[in-house]
């Protein structure tokens, strides 16, 4: 994997943090939000994502072995996308409401505001971590053009 690959994987691993710290961040905007006259309400969402495993391929080398290597490009970006959860109302009693039911209960949405906050404080910690890689990949790159100029 050259220098390049290994930025643009940190950089893709920060977006996918970054969407999850926006995705928690509207989650929490939206918990105290009421359903409205037209019947609906804010659904909670959530980012859905999975790790795209590198391609190996098999090579012969002159003399009859085998090795393998990483198909370049191989390492691409995680695939994410955002989903609405199906987390049910949180229905409190406040019969003075305006959009009180005829029981008297509001509906909320569903948002866990204790997991909110878990999310996005892993996120944030994900997102550290790609950072400080990328941070360690440009210095060895810087390294490598330094040992190159001392020739």
């Amino acid at each position: 994997m050259d220098y390049q690959q290994s930025f643009a994987v940190s950089a893709l691993g920060m977006s996918l943090e970054r969407m999850r710290v926006d995705v928690s961040t509207l989650n929490l905007a939206n918990a105290s939000t009421v359903t409205g006259a037209n019947g609906t309400a804010f659904q909670p969402m959530r980012v859905v994502s999975y790790a795209r495993t590198p391609q190996m391929a098999s090579s012969v080398s002159a003399d009859g072995g085998v090795f393998n290597a990483m198909v370049d490009r191989a390492l691409a970006a995680p695939g994410a996308w955002v989903e609405p959860t199906t987390a049910p109302a949180r229905r409190t009693y406040e019969p003075g409401h305006p959009y009180a039911d005829a029981q008297g209960f509001v509906a909320y949405p569903g948002v866990d505001t204790a997991t909110e906050m878990m999310t996005m404080m892993a996120a944030t910690r994900a997102y550290e971590a790609n950072v400080a890689a990328l941070t360690m990949a440009r210095s060895m790159a810087m390294k490598a053009l330094e040992i190159g100029g001392n020739v």
